[in-house]
């Protein structure tokens, strides 16, 4: 039994700046895709991500299933994308609302298939990671997904400027110039 306040630990935790993802994958002729900020690089040689999935995510089964997925990397004006598959949507007015039931998030959202995965590959992303699942380790309530990347795409606008969260918000990168 943890003495740590989930509260303070979570607030802690947001202080810590990331660039946001959604991972993709393609199963049983099945689309999925979910937001994940928790999501870095492991190593160069072999080349390897780790990104941490809630256990009992439909998106935990798809990918242990077919042993492939994909990281798509987004852009700063992505930020519907990434609300779109953290299962909701921000209305005109600021309100969040959730995704609705039995709609696809991939529809109306341009993307390809990856030509390793074959999970779709979200147009407008900086760069998409075709990954092999390599192992799964258990962390707690989430589940530690490492990949070997396969295929990299990257994004051929070289201006173009990640997307950032923190404290709760999304951000950009503030210029050091």
């Amino acid at each position: 039994m943890s003495t740590v306040d989930e509260a303070r630990f979570k607030k802690a935790l947001g202080q810590f700046a990331s660039g946001v993802t959604v991972l993709t994958v393609h199963s049983d002729s099945t689309d999925h895709g979910m937001t994940a900020s928790a999501f870095c690089s492991l190593s160069l040689d072999p080349p390897l991500i780790l990104v941490c999935i809630k256990t009992g995510n439909r998106c935990y089964e798809l990918i242990e299933r077919a042993q492939t997925f994909a990281v798509n990397l987004l852009a700063a004006d992505q930020k519907s994308l990434s609300n779109r598959f953290a299962g909701g949507f921000v209305t005109a007015e600021g309100a969040w609302c959730a995704w609705p039931e039995g709609q696809s998030h991939f529809e109306d959202v341009q993307h390809d298939r990856g030509a390793y995965t074959k999970a779709p590959l979200l147009r407008g992303a900086l760069a998409h990671l075709e990954c092999r699942l390599e192992t799964i380790h258990a962390g707690g309530d989430h589940g530690i997904f490492i990949g070997r990347i396969e295929n990299i795409t990257l994004d051929e606008d070289t201006s173009a400027e990640p997307l950032i969260y923190f404290s709760g918000q999304y951000g950009t990168l503030a210029s050091s110039q």
